[in-house]
């Protein structure tokens, strides 16, 4: 790890004086108390007196950079013992604001207000709160560097009304849902936003450019003149699931049989806020979220494993604490847990967090195993520290530790903010692996980014060198042995007086891939124009070109990419990416090797928003695979695999709180059994649920579920048989769920 630990010496001797902006060099702004909790219908028409500081010189992010917000808004902010409070007047015609009465989170589509507030005054996180017109409400985490965290949930309050001048929104944010340190006097750091869908404009005070890389470290400062506490803060959230399930099991078609469930399970999560700053998550039986299905994606024919996203509550909560460049820790290698401990917090610049967790699963999954019985043991710990402005040092060990197997991997990162255009990343790390015969194996991962962001110009660049027998079992790492770089570079020019047109652009993506032979593994270079236009509407077309290696074989690679979207209607959008490129048959039939051909794909989705409180979906997948022009044993034109997804989702909301959801399921996949491996086969997959959301952790969802499948049971005893219809029911669930949060 020595060439790492000489970069990190590298960044820090670079000069740190850097162009301060305007949220820098002002004042910070005072926020008083209020008399009273502000009420939301005083301020229909226009702000009352004693309504807390007025911010109002919102300017735009995107599309127009500096320019003023385009609808008059005025934000006031205060605050009292227990809340920190924002109300917001966002002025517009009412006929033309987007906006749904949605379950929580649902708000993207429609007009919102956000809240930003870095607590701790580092300058690289913040808690970010949304609230739309109808006050359907949003909270993420930012971490600037790292994608935005939406996975984050707290307990706070909103409302929302339209009103005949436009909407105002309220945001009551709980001195006990946020973290901060334990001063006399806080001093924070704020922006608050808008967002205006038609317009595809994004404002904000301060003014946070595009020019510079940092979003958090661009905040405005703010003094609460008081010192605050969160109080006590102890929350309990147990659950119950109650559930009947009866699934015949396909896996064999000459020995297919009935599995019946009747399941009733209880668990609890529960949280101890220490000091303000610290947490510390207990949970027993852990939520397995059996309500929530994965968004419907093809599955078929990849060479690298694809990602699948976490949902279990208690994995969510906090997972940016355990972010590092190449992921390292991913929740759902952790399959079924029984009990689990997580510590997190921040003090005096650095940040940290422990988690230690069980898994049933891998001991069930092979009766002759010597392991067979025993559970997987998980520790992980992750430290960070702000060393200097603008860098950060980050360290995570994990082991996972199952019998006498056991992977540990240990891993050094870094964050410098060399410009504010500019910000570096790098990471080191090292695995061990002993197997069950007490055979040790170790590998190495390195990994540097540069990301240099200005007006009109985007580069990213990533350079990845990750050794062959590095193993990382609680990662996602797709591919090891590899010496890769990656780059993307967009330039756009922008059109500010046009009535539609907002920008136009460039763009070209590049990947080069070795093994530590030095053997090219794989190239692409993709070449597209890219334009963007008002109400969220976009247009992408590239050529793409590409060289891979696989089976010992080499293939060229030929073909384009479409990728178009409009919500020009408020009661329609259409979204629509397509491609026609050579691809690899991966998987083919036993007598035939690996083979290119002409591969196609589309990915159509269709929204209609008819009511505020209605909402159809049609999600369409298809991706198809032909053989080339005649060659060998291969005809031209013929079809090896057609992959067809159907989704088809209608919600209705009757309020904030309580919805009702339809989604119907169909996967059709023909394939071709003398050019492919896959199987044949057809499925209908139908869920209806009820679901009543108050807050966080207080939830309540019923539903019912049945799969179909073109199968027939012949004979006795039974084999199963393929036939054209869906015809046989092979599943069929009912259950209940019911959660509760106690705050003490």
């Amino acid at each position: 790890m020595s060439k790492f630990f000489l970069l990190i010496l590298l960044l820090l001797y670079v000069n740190e004086a850097h162009s301060q902006s305007p949220a820098q060099i002002q004042s910070p702004l005072l926020i008083p108390r209020a008399k009273s909790p502000p009420v939301l219908h005083n301020y229909l028409n226009g702000a009352p007196a004693d309504s807390g500081v007025e911010v109002s010189d919102l300017r735009q992010r995107i599309p127009n950079d500096g320019l003023p917000v385009s609808k008059s808004t005025k934000v006031y902010l205060s605050f009292d013992d227990t809340h920190f409070y924002a109300i917001f007047i966002a002025k517009d015609d009412p006929e033309l604001i987007r906006a749904r009465i949605a379950k929580r989170e649902n708000i993207f589509g429609d007009d919102f207000v956000i809240l930003d507030l870095d607590t701790f005054h580092d300058k690289r996180r913040s808690f970010t709160f949304f609230v739309n017109p109808y006050g359907v409400q949003l909270d993420a985490k930012r971490t600037d560097g790292l994608d935005i965290d939406r996975d984050f949930d707290t307990q706070w309050e909103s409302e929302g009304q339209l009103t005949s001048d436009g909407y105002v929104a309220k945001m009551a944010i709980p001195f006990k849902s946020l973290r901060f340190k334990s001063n006399d006097v806080q001093t924070w750091g704020i922006a608050v936003g808008r967002r205006i869908e038609r317009l595809n404009e994004v404002s904000f005070w301060p003014h946070l450019s595009t020019r510079v890389a940092g979003f958090v470290s661009e905040m405005a400062s703010i003094t609460i003149p008081e010192k605050l506490t969160a109080g006590r803060n102890v929350q309990i959230n147990p659950f119950v699931y109650a559930g009947k399930s009866r699934i015949l099991s396909t896996e064999n078609s000459n020995n297919p049989f009935w599995k019946a469930q009747d399941k009733l399970q209880g668990g609890l999560d529960a949280k101890w806020v220490i000091g303000d700053a610290m947490a510390v998550d207990l949970t027993l039986k852990p939520d397995f979220s059996e309500v929530e299905s994965d968004e419907p994606q093809i599955l078929i024919d990849k060479r690298y494993e694809v990602l699948q996203a976490e949902k279990r509550p208690f994995f969510l909560e906090n997972a940016g604490f355990f972010t590092t460049p190449i992921p390292l820790f991913f929740s759902r290698r952790i399959i079924e847990p029984n009990a689990g401990l997580r510590v997190t917090g921040r003090e005096n610049g650095w940040s940290y967090g422990g988690l230690f967790i069980d898994d049933e699963s891998v001991g069930k999954r092979d009766s002759s195993a010597p392991n067979f019985g025993q559970n997987a043991h998980i520790a992980i710990a992750r430290v960070q520290n702000d060393i200097i402005k603008g860098t950060n040092l980050g360290m995570m060990a994990t082991n996972r530790r199952f019998g006498e197997e056991q992977n540990t991997v240990l891993s050094f990162d870094i964050q410098h903010e060399l410009t504010k255009n500019l910000v570096l990343k790098a990471q080191t790390a090292r695995s061990q692996t002993v197997s069950i015969d007490g055979k040790k194996d170790q590998g190495q991962l390195h990994f540097v980014e540069a990301n240099y962001q200005d007006l009109g110009l985007l580069y990213l660049g990533r350079y990845s060198d990750i050794s062959a027998r590095f193993d990382p079992t609680l990662g996602y790492v797709p591919r090891t042995d590899i010496r890769q770089l990656s780059q993307e570079g967009t330039y756009q020019w922008f059109f500010q007086k046009h009535d539609w047109l907002q920008t136009s652009g460039i763009k070209v993506n590049s990947t080069v891939t070795r093994d530590h032979q030095n053997t090219l593994q794989d190239w692409s270079v993709d070449t597209g124009f890219i334009l963007t236009a008002t109400r969220n509407s976009w247009f992408e077309i590239f050529a793409l070109n590409s060289f891979e290696k696989y089976a010992e074989r080499h293939f060229n690679k030929r073909g384009w990419s479409l990728n178009v979207g409009s919500n020009w209607w408020d009661a329609f959008g259409v979204t629509l990416e397509a491609s026609s490129n050579d691809a690899i048959n991966y998987i083919p039939a036993k007598s035939v090797a690996p083979f290119l051909g002409n591969g196609r794909s589309a990915n159509l989705t269709l929204t209609f928003k008819p009511h505020p409180q209605w909402r159809l979906e049609e999600k369409i997948l298809w991706n198809d695979l032909r053989t080339k022009e005649k060659s060998g044993q291969l005809a031209g034109g013929e079809s090896v695999y057609r992959d067809l997804l159907f989704r088809t989702k209608l919600t209705y909301q009757y309020d904030r709180f309580l919805g009702v959801r339809l989604i119907a399921d169909y996967h059709s996949l023909e394939s071709n059994p003398l050019l492919s491996g896959f199987k044949s086969g057809k499925q209908l997959n139908t869920d209806i649920q009820i679901n009543y959301l108050w807050s966080p952790g207080t939830t309540l969802y019923t539903g019912y579920g049945n799969r179909q499948e073109n199968l027939a049971l012949i004979g006795n005893p039974s084999h199963l048989q393929n036939t054209e219809n869906l015809s046989l029911r092979t599943g069929r669930r009912i259950f209940i769920k019911l959660s509760y949060l106690y705050q003490l």
